[in-house]
């Protein structure tokens, strides 16, 4: 009796503590005393971190903390603090490292040290981050040439004008292999230079796929589109200087961009949004975003919620669709637009 006497007091205890808390609310502002707080119908509401699912509020800890995501000041190199959450988030440019400590380049030339794939690749779509090495590292295939990873051809050479049969532009030195030009990859045989391959044409290999769209594009049964962790984007395209006078249509070209996951990190909302091809044609069927950023990751804004790690919007009892269905949708209609 005495054992379940103590219980009862603490478990009372605890309660009361609850209740003391101020969850009443009428901006998200106040409701940044607990972690990861928001106000919906003027009451403060805390949510997991890794599902997302509501749980009881907890006043924030008040500590000097090295980690990006923490609370100011900022000591990392490339950290600054976002006085309104009074959080610590990597500068414009910079992505937090994987122990979220050191804020790293969120682009990594060749021979550089990397943490992510993504990292390289947005310098180089030819390259990775080596898993031994740490380092930007040109694909199989593939070879450093003046800061570029070139595609390799079988043919031996000695000078440039060896190579002139291939289609290519260079014998690589290193190598004494012929080289493509940049922007040209090899063909599936390795014996000539070809021009890439845009979103819905004809293809033989991921290869040229990826020279158009990324390095999230691929060849899938005989056509490019993009992988599954990827979504056909419409983006600015990059054109030479001297070209004074372009058509119009090449002013964008469609590239194969990440899918952001829900808890990804983020500085602003933007970074949480996703903009399928087509969707300028399917506003009305396409739903409010479903993800915004919340405490430096995407979360679900409101009228969603996380189900099997996607945000879905609820709807009142009508069938809720997942935000990643929503851009699964657009792929097969651009795909067959294109």
């Amino acid at each position: 009796m005495h054992y379940c006497g103590l219980i009862v007091l603490f478990l009372a205890g605890y309660c009361l503590a609850e209740e003391l808390l101020e969850l009443s609310c009428t901006s998200d502002v106040q409701c940044h005393q607990f972690e990861r707080g928001r106000c919906l119908n003027s009451t403060c509401h805390c949510t997991a971190r890794d599902s997302g699912e509501r749980v009881d509020c907890r006043p924030m800890e008040q500590k000097m903390t090295n980690i990006i995501g923490g609370h100011c000041p900022c000591l990392q190199p490339h950290a600054e603090c976002n006085k309104k959450l009074d959080q610590c988030t990597c500068s414009s440019g910079f992505l937090p490292s994987e122990d979220k400590r050191r804020c790293v380049a969120q682009m990594v030339p060749l021979d550089e040290r990397c943490e992510f794939h993504r990292q390289c690749q947005l310098s180089d779509k030819f390259s990775s981050c080596h898993s031994s090495q740490n380092h930007c590292l040109c694909r199989t295939n593939f070879e450093s040439h003046q800061g570029r990873c070139l595609a390799v051809l079988e043919s031996n050479c000695v000078n440039d004008t060896d190579c002139g049969i291939c289609g290519a532009s260079l014998c690589l030195p290193k190598l004494k292999k012929c080289g493509c030009a940049v922007n040209y990859v090899h063909n599936r045989n390795m014996t000539k230079c070809i021009t890439g391959s845009d979103y819905g044409d004809d293809c033989e290999s991921s290869t040229a796929c990826q020279a158009s769209l990324g390095a999230g594009g691929q060849c899938q049964d005989h056509r490019c589109t993009c992988r599954s962790t990827h979504y056909p984007r419409m983006v600015a395209n990059t054109l030479p200087k001297e070209e004074e006078t372009v058509d119009t249509h090449q002013l964008k070209r469609i590239s194969c961009e990440p899918i952001v996951p829900f808890g990804a990190y983020c500085r602003i909302d933007s970074d949480c949004q996703m903009h399928p091809l087509m969707a300028e044609d399917a506003d009305e069927s396409l739903p409010p975003s479903a993800m915004e950023c919340q405490w430096g990751e995407c979360r679900c804004t409101a009228h969603h919620s996380v189900r099997d790690n996607q945000c879905v919007r609820e709807s009142g009892g009508s069938t809720s669709i997942p935000s990643t269905l929503w851009v699964g949708l657009l792929v097969h209609i651009s795909l067959i637009l294109y």
